[in-house]
């Protein structure tokens, strides 16, 4: 996934029309209720905060979504990963949150994530939870988002973490979408981690057509080569192409 979960949810407050770097939601509402969505998609690689979480290999990712028209939501998400140790198949998170948007247009966003990572040995400390807070707005064809992710115990048991983001995306004609991403990473203990505090962006183009989207996204960190991180390459610049479809 490109697109820090937390900032997604961001933007599915920000654009009426709930375009997700995962495509345009399609829902089942029945008021009340609250409306529900699926969505899936395959892409070449699985890029987390700009490092690899697949082994440099394909990711198939797709998730269950709830939203109530109160703000409150929920759901869950699932994607194949491979890191050094090969002991863990999949990621499967959860989270959920509430979203307002004011009179001034502004959208604020909490959510509390859940990641876990079934089949991995304990000992690894793989799972670990996040809460997030971000805010966006949308100006015409332009729409902007930041958020700043934090956890008291960081992935592979690394310490305390905070990652802050910011997004633009630009709409224009014939559903094709610009998108620019930039991210910094903090990590209390970075040789646990296997990576330093360090920056990730990404920049990219989607096309929206029938359901489906089919999107390219540039992706690198300033990681250095010395530095080892979730694989030996899995820092270096690479292009995401991604195919996805939502219910």
């Amino acid at each position: 996934m490109i697109l820090d979960k937390s900032m997604k949810c961001m933007f599915r407050v920000i654009f009426l029309s709930g375009f997700l770097v995962s495509g345009p939601i399609m829902v089942y509402a029945d008021e009340g209720i609250g409306n529900f969505s699926a969505n899936v998609g395959y892409f070449s690689e699985y890029r987390f905060r700009g490092l690899d979480q697949s082994g440099e290999a394909a990711a198939i990712q797709g998730g269950f979504d709830w939203a109530h028209d109160s703000g409150f939501y929920l759901g869950s998400w699932a994607s194949n990963v491979e890191f050094n140790e090969a002991t863990s198949a999949s990621e499967f998170d959860l989270y959920a949150g509430y979203t307002k948007e004011l009179k001034s247009g502004l959208s604020v966003d909490l959510s509390l994530i859940e990641y876990l990572y079934p089949g991995a040995t304990e000992s690894l400390n793989y799972d670990y939870w996040e809460l997030a807070l971000g805010i966006g707005k949308r100006i015409g064809d332009v729409s902007v988002a930041t958020a700043i992710n934090w956890s008291d115990q960081f992935f592979g048991g690394s310490g305390n973490a905070t990652y802050f983001q910011g997004k633009i995306d630009y709409e224009l004609p014939l559903g094709l979408m610009l998108s620019g991403h930039v991210g910094k990473q903090w990590i209390e203990d970075n040789s646990t981690y296997g990576s330093p505090d360090y920056v990730d962006y990404s920049i990219g183009a989607s096309y929206a057509w029938q359901g489906f989207d089919v999107s390219v996204t540039y992706v690198d960190t300033d990681v250095d080569d010395t530095w080892n991180s979730t694989t030996q390459v899995g820092k270096d610049d690479t292009a995401v192409l991604a195919i996805s479809r939502s219910f």
